[in-house]
């Protein structure tokens, strides 16, 4: 199979994690980056990981793969839409130049952890509860576990390690077997 039918069969697996999100304002907002059409061409990195084109949709499947296994196959509502963005600002982070891969000048600035956090916070404000917002938002900014690997803060709650662990395992290609079911 090559990238491309992959990233069409991530992005069909993803469709299916968020219909299992009961709350209609998630599922939403989930609709939001699975429609982007950026989201499904766009790398998942420039060198560490997924670093080719579609790599960003395959790498986000892998990462809710990891997490509906690690949960029993039943991760919150909110864990799912924190997978769902939790890379979503890489369709900014990253351009071709040359036949490679490169970091905009987004990418520089902002990042892709606060800025996939701040990208939630704009389309979700007002939405949803404080509570709601507040936690995802830290799963979002704490996804990559610690503050000199690029997290502001440091996972505090166990979905927010949950995610952490998904993304890492995602990155270094260490996913957990998932059997049909």
């Amino acid at each position: 199979m090559d990238k491309f039918e992959e990233a069409l069969e991530s992005l069909q697996a993803l469709r299916g994690a968020v219909a299992q999100v009961k709350c209609p304002r998630l599922h939403d907002l989930n609709r939001i980056v699975l429609s982007d059409p950026r989201f499904v061409t766009a790398p998942g990195g420039s060198a560490h990981h997924h670093d080719y084109e579609h790599g960003l949709v395959i790498h986000v499947y892998e990462v809710m793969q990891n997490v509906f296994s690690m949960t029993n196959y039943h991760p919150s509502d909110e864990l799912i839409t924190a997978v769902i963005w939790h890379d979503y600002m890489k369709v900014q982070n990253y351009e071709w130049l040359d036949g490679k891969i490169v970091k905009t000048e987004y990418g520089k600035l902002i990042y892709h952890v606060a800025g996939s956090a701040m990208a939630f916070h704009h389309e979700a404000s007002g939405m949803l509860s404080v509570e709601v917002l507040e936690r995802i938002e830290h799963m979002l900014l704490s996804h990559h576990g610690r503050k000199e690997w690029g997290s502001p803060v440091e996972p505090a709650t166990a979905e927010a390690l949950i995610l952490h662990t998904a993304d890492m395992m995602s990155s270094k290609g260490k996913n957990v077997i998932i059997e049909a079911r």
